[in-house]
């Protein structure tokens, strides 16, 4: 008697070590933006910033589910390769650096919140950061990278 698959799906893989630098890193600065988010007293602004948070979550997923797209492509230690692979490790470092300068503005925001109980210049750091974050890195094209000529010798001429 064939065996049926099970109901429900398998766990993911575990990304080698290069990719899975990348998951953590930014899983980081998302966690960071979320205990940022916790500890703001004004509701108003609060609420903004788990709005925030949320697109940041998504944003996460993304950048999960793309290093698991690059670890199938070419599974690594220390660097990689493959043109496909370079091209998704340069969008998950400009998604990492999206993200930190995401928790940085949301460090200034609780600092204004803290410090000007009107909100008056809280709004206007609110307003740059979901700008920002609408044009997060990782669904943004790759601007002006050049696109891999294949591998080069050790010598740098063409292969």
């Amino acid at each position: 008697m064939p065996r049926l698959r099970p109901s429900s799906p398998e766990p993911p893989a575990p990304l080698s070590r290069y990719w899975r630098t990348y998951v953590a890193d930014c899983t980081e600065q998302v966690d960071r933006f979320h205990r940022i988010t916790s500890v703001i007293n004004a509701m108003q602004v609060r609420t903004w910033l788990t709005e925030i948070g949320k697109r940041l979550d998504t944003e996460l997923d993304a950048v999960r589910r793309l290093a698991a797209v690059g670890d199938s492509i070419e599974p690594a230690r220390f660097r990689i390769t493959e043109p496909p692979a370079r091209r998704i490790a340069h969008r998950l470092a400009k998604a990492k650096a999206s993200l930190k300068h995401s928790v940085d503005q949301a460090a200034e925001i609780a600092e204004q919140a803290v410090l000007d109980p009107t909100h008056d210049d809280v709004r206007v750091h609110l307003k740059v950061l979901n700008e920002q974050v609408g044009r997060l890195a990782i669904a943004a094209p790759s601007d002006g990278e050049p696109e891999p000529d294949g591998r080069r010798r050790w010598w740098r001429r063409p292969a």
